[in-house]
C-alpha cells in the first residue's frame, strides 16, 4: 500500500559505474569546445539527475532541447526528472512526447503510466502499462503497476491477476507479494492474504508494510494479540510513519486500549496512538 518504486531511468546513456561528477567534467570539457552537443547536454542531464541535483539537470535537457527538439532522450530525461521533482503535469507533457515520436519506447510508456497513476488518472495509465506489456510481456514491473491501478478501479480480481503475474516473473519482488497481500485483504481472503505478506517479508525482513498490512489481517481477524506484536515490528521499522498511520487506521482503533498494547509500546508512542 505504502510501496516506492523507481522511475525508469535506464535510458541513460551514461555508465552506471561512472561516478556523476567525473562524467560531468568530461562532458564540460567537450561542451566548452563545442557547446551546440545536443547529446552531451542530454548526457550531462542524466548525470546530474543521478548525482541528485534535479532542477540543473532539467536545465541541462531545456538546452539540448533547444538544439534538436526532437531528441527523444533528453524528453524521457526531462519527463522523468520533472517526475522526481513532483511537477507531473509537465513530466506528462514531456513523457507524451517521448511515446508519441517513438511508440515503441518501453520505459517511456512505463514512467507515463507512474505519472498518471500519481495523478490518480487510473484509466490512462491502465492504457500506458498495457502498452508496456505488449512491448515486454516479461516486465514485471508494469505487471505490478497495472495491479495497483486495477485495485484504484475497484477490479480486484484482475489486479490479483496481474500482481500473479509480477511475482511469477520475479519470485523476490517484495512489493509486489506485499500488494497482493493488501489486495487479498480487500477480498476477505485473510489466509492467502498472510502468506502474501509472509512470502514479502521472507525476501525482505525489515518491510514495514508487510508488518503493518499483515497486523491489520490479524486485528480484522479479532486476533489482538497477534496484531499487535506486528504493528509494533512496523512502528519499529518506521515510528513516523506507521505511528501516523496506525492512528488514523480503523482496524486497529480499539486495540489501544488493551493490554498487549499497554505492555509493547513505550507510553510515549501510546499516548501518540491514542490522542485524538
Amino acid at each position: 500500500m505504502f510501496d516506492s518504486v523507481g522511475w525508469y531511468s535506464d535510458s541513460n546513456p551514461s555508465s552506471p559505474g561512472d561516478p556523476p561528477a567525473g562524467a560531468i567534467a568530461q562532458y564540460d570539457k567537450l561542451l566548452a569546445a563545442q557547446p551546440d552537443l545536443y547529446e552531451i547536454w542530454t548526457y550531462r542531464g542524466y548525470a546530474l539527475e543521478r548525482a541528485g541535483q534535479l532542477r540543473e539537470a532539467v536545465a541541462n535537457f531545456d538546452q539540448a532541447l533547444k538544439v534538436q527538439p526532437e531528441y527523444v532522450l533528453a524528453w524521457h530525461g526531462k519527463g522523468m526528472t520533472l517526475a522526481k521533482l513532483g511537477n507531473y503535469e509537465i513530466a506528462l507533457d514531456c513523457l507524451n512526447r517521448v511515446v508519441k515520436l517513438d511508440s515503441h519506447n518501453e520505459q517511456g510508456w512505463s514512467n507515463r503510466g507512474n505519472v498518471l497513476l500519481h495523478l490518480h488518472r487510473f484509466e490512462a495509465a491502465l492504457t500506458s502499462f498495457n502498452r508496456v506489456l505488449e512491448l515486454t510481456p516479461s516486465d514485471y514491473k508494469a505487471w505490478y503497476n497495472r495491479g495497483k491501478v486495477l485495485t484504484h478501479l475497484g477490479y480486484l480480481y484482475a489486479a490479483l491477476a496481474s500482481l500473479d503475474k509480477a511475482v511469477e516473473i520475479k519470485p523476490d519482488c517484495f512489493y509486489a507479494w506485499s500488494y497482493r497481500g493488501v489486495v487479498l485483504t480487500k477480498l476477505t481472503q485473510y489466509e492467502e492474504a498472510i502468506a502474501s505478506f509472509d512470502a514479502s517479508l521472507q525476501v525482505k525482513p525489515n518491510n514495514p508494510d508487510a508488518w503493518y498490512n499483515k497486523a491489520r489481517c490479524y486485528a480484522l481477524r479479532g486476533e489482538t494479540e497477534a496484531a499487535v506484536k506486528l504493528l509494533y515490528q512496523s512502528i519499529k521499522l518506521n515510528p513516523t510513519l506507521y505511528l501516523a498511520l496506525a492512528k488514523v487506521d480503523p482496524h486497529f482503533s480499539h486495540l489501544f486500549t488493551q493490554d498487549q498494547m499497554r505492555s509493547r509500546f513505550p507510553p510515549r508512542q501510546l499516548s501518540q496512538l491514542s490522542s485524538e
